[in-house]
């Protein structure tokens, strides 16, 4: 599997987090995103061959044009050596730039195009995917699954709770301004009171609950981490 939540968690400091639920799409991308660079790798090498290949062919034109003219006879003397010298000189740099032709598709193209070959590998059915993506999305949804189910309480815990002391709060006030209302009666206070009682014992319930739910997600969490990095 792959993924560095460091890594992700440094380059994309707007965006969210690695280790959130379903934020492993950015990483998943990466594997597209290598097929893809070795298209254009193997575009960008076979670009540099041919320019080497063109060269290579002018020089050896060039040599060969003027070696002939040397064979008309119009020079002789002191004078054919260094021409002569030059036009050689011209089909060596052309041996040399046609090996590095060669070097570059017969050696690096075709590596790039057998690793890739290795690596990648797409789906028979339209639209092609790559196989290695599906994998790799599988194998981080089943690695958050449980994480994901212990999140999502704690989430529920969290704003039950939050929800209790709020109730709590509106219940106090109206605890408050009932005993200082004269015009209320005795049974509406005891009625507040009563549901006081009851929002209070709401909030260590559902303290207790959050609590428990963030107690449950921290026991997962080497587990969680462990299984999102293999």
């Amino acid at each position: 599997m792959v993924g560095n939540g460091e890594y992700e968690d440094q380059n994309s400091s707007n965006a969210s987090s690695f280790w959130e639920c379903r934020e492993y799409h950015r990483t998943v991308k990466r594997v597209d995103a290598a097929y893809k660079l070795c298209n254009e790798l193997c575009l960008m090498i076979q670009e540099r061959a041919e320019l080497e290949k063109a060269y290579s062919s002018n020089l050896k034109k060039w040599s060969s044009r003027w070696l002939s003219f040397l064979d008309s006879g119009l020079e002789y003397g002191s004078g054919s050596s260094p021409w002569k010298g030059l036009c050689k000189e011209a089909e060596a740099v052309s041996n040399a730039h046609q090996n590095v032709r060669n070097i570059l598709i017969d050696d690096i193209q075709t590596g790039v195009k057998q690793w890739q070959k290795e690596h990648f590998h797409k789906s028979s059915l339209p639209p092609q995917t790559l196989k290695e993506t599906k994998q790799f999305e599988q194998d981080f949804e089943l690695a958050q699954k449980q994480w994901s189910k212990r999140l999502k309480k704690v989430h529920t815990t969290k704003k039950e709770y939050y929800q209790a002391c709020k109730t709590e709060r509106s219940l106090q006030v109206q605890v408050r301004n009932a005993k200082s209302d004269p015009s209320g009666t005795a049974e509406q206070l005891k009625k507040t009171q009563e549901k006081l009682a009851k929002a209070e014992k709401d909030v260590y319930r559902t303290r207790d609950a959050y609590k428990m739910a963030l107690a449950d997600l921290n026991t997962e969490s080497s587990r969680y981490v462990e299984e999102m990095t293999k």
